[in-house]
């Protein structure tokens, strides 16, 4: 090891190998050989009292190694502000367990063609490039893009082909690809990749799917429909055109960040005690992506509107809301909230539903998505209620740009150790 930034490279991997996120040799090897510090010329922190605050990180002392290889996503780019609002995070490097998580989840091999769709720093591109030989990354930001390619220059011996372009049509002239990773949310699977996957290949992308519920989904295209499942929770900047402005999406799991759709406000709101309220915490949490989380995900699948908000004391609450009816209920770990009796009999049928499925996690759910004619933002009504086939639960419903069926796994099994 040369130079402090290499040895905390080096200590960073040994972190995540250690921690389960990092185990197969070749990516191991990629990390090791790619320090992160070598992408990250300045970074942006944020904090309440102070705002936004550049930190130049080229030359790293030891604070800003300690930054640089801390396991935490780090913003790397601002919007340029609009007339009375602040700027707001437009590109980031990601949270490096999460990469490592993601790349071994695409099972990469020499010679396999992968597409990446967001360059970001580069970063992410020269591990790809590391494991199969030739990436082609595009980004919609000319500047990001640019940066990207003076941190690869670094790396001569990695062949990444960068190219500007809207990731949501993907490369068509290059198509098909073995592997397709997407590293900013979309709102739904772009017809696109479906078209530009090759047979038996993998497409992992981050879906935003409603306030507080962001997950990656991996799966393979066969027939030009897609067969997968949800992996993990994962917050990513959005998926953007070029003429669009930043921030129009939720841009990360902050909960002041989100807005919790058109459903009244959780403060507003009677209350009552959450039958786990008695519940440890650990048996409440439902290890897994949560109980909470897992509960509204099950309340979307149902076509309610779903809301996501921190109250005044930090409590961090969940709705859902049949806003035809007027009706919501609120799901923190102590309470709930309602708009009345309708509101509270809402919530008392989706915990009933949740407990006759076996309490079953959004990542329990297998996808089936085929392209469908573009639909406005927020036509995501399910066209079926669930079916019971034993313990079959099947929901349909229309994303904006396609047909998704979530099924509900018949044999499922967890981790003996959560």
């Amino acid at each position: 090891m040369d130079t402090a930034g290499d040895q905390a490279n080096q200590r960073l991997v040994d972190q995540l190998i250690a921690r389960g996120a990092l185990w197969s040799r070749p990516l191991i090897a990629a990390f090791r050989a790619t320090p992160r510090h070598r992408f990250l010329r300045r970074v942006w922190h944020y904090s309440r009292q102070h705002g936004w605050r550049e930190i130049q990180t080229h030359v790293p002392g030891r604070h800003e190694l300690r930054l640089l290889y801390a396991d935490r996503a780090l913003t790397t780019r601002l919007s340029e502000p609009a007339p009375g609002q602040p700027p707001v995070p437009i590109s980031s490097s990601s949270q490096p367990s999460l990469m490592a998580e993601i790349l071994e989840d695409l099972r990469l091999a020499p010679s396999v063609k992968t597409l990446e769709i967001g360059a970001g720093t580069g970063y992410n591109a020269a591990l790809l490039a590391h494991m199969t030989g030739q990436v082609i990354s595009l980004e919609i930001d000319r500047r990001v893009l640019a940066e990207a390619d003076e941190h690869l220059r670094a790396f001569p011996d990695r062949r990444v082909e960068l190219r500007h372009g809207d990731g949501r049509l993907g490369c068509p002239e290059r198509a098909p690809f073995d592997r397709i990773l997407v590293t900013a949310a979309a709102l739904d699977l772009e017809p696109a990749w479906l078209d530009q996957l090759a047979e038996g290949g993998l497409l992992l992308a981050p879906l935003d799917l409603a306030p507080g519920l962001a997950f990656l989904v991996c799966g393979t295209c066969r027939d030009g429909a897609f067969e997968g499942r949800l992996t993990r929770p994962a917050y990513f900047m959005p998926l953007r055109g070029e003429t669009e402005r930043a921030g129009s999406v939720s841009d990360g799991p902050t909960p002041v960040a989100h807005a919790s759709g058109s459903l009244p406000a959780a403060d507003a709101l009677p209350s009552a005690t959450a039958p786990w309220a008695d519940w440890t915490t650990r048996k409440a949490s439902c290890m897994g992506p949560g109980l909470l989380p897992s509960l509204a995900f099950l309340g979307w699948l149902h076509g309610y509107t779903i809301g996501y908000q921190a109250l005044a004391n930090g409590q961090i609450v969940y709705g859902v809301g049949d806003l035809v009816r007027g009706h919501a209920c609120w799901f923190g770990m102590r309470e709930w909230r309602f708009t009345g009796a309708a509101g509270r009999k809402l919530g008392i049928q989706l915990w009933h539903d949740f407990l006759d499925a076996g309490g079953p996690w959004p990542t329990e759910f297998r996808l089936h998505a085929e392209k469908s004619e573009p639909r406005p933002l927020g036509s995501r009504e399910p066209s079926s209620r669930p079916n019971g086939r034993g313990s079959d639960f099947v929901f349909a419903r229309c994303g904006p740009r396609c047909h998704q069926v979530w099924t509900l796994d018949v044999c499922r099994q967890r981790p003996a150790w959560s």
